[in-house]
């Protein structure tokens, strides 16, 4: 099934990616004021990470790149994944008729959200730069 490495790098990002997301989401619901977990929000990320990350290793050449731009990309990968998920998480939460109203909204949205998970984003990007690290050594042995 997983036979390429570029195929067992994406995969094991997009699973890592999701628990650890959806984790932080799940946990941080519980334990807010109002203890629910925005289950919207969890599907807006999971849409955008597994968009997002699909298509960044079947057009990237990230076997290439230096270590220095891959741990930039690493990270910019997690900005634009929290970005795209907090602006499909709006758009999804609102009726169809109001699409083009709440492009404002979703791009606040996505904007506060990259405020707020900033460290976070610095952390899945290092760890996605330690994950494709390693499967990048696994092609060399």
């Amino acid at each position: 099934m997983l036979k390429s490495i570029r195929t067992k790098t994406a995969f094991a990002i997009i699973i890592i990616n999701l628990i650890l997301g959806n984790g932080i989401l799940f946990i941080g619901g519980k334990s807010s004021f109002t203890e629910e977990v925005n289950y919207a929000l969890m599907g807006g990320m999971s849409m955008a990470c597994i968009l997002f990350y699909s298509l960044f290793f079947y057009y990237s050449a990230y076997e290439t790149y230096s270590k220095f731009k891959l741990i930039l990309l690493s990270i910019l990968s997690c900005i634009c994944v929290i970005f795209l998920g907090c602006c499909f998480t709006v758009l999804l939460k609102e009726p169809l008729e109001e699409f083009f109203r709440t492009i404002p909204a979703a791009l606040l949205m996505g904007m506060m959200g990259n405020i707020m998970f900033f460290p976070v984003s610095i952390l899945l990007g290092l760890l996605n730069f330690g994950i494709i690290s390693y499967f990048k050594t696994q092609k060399g042995s």
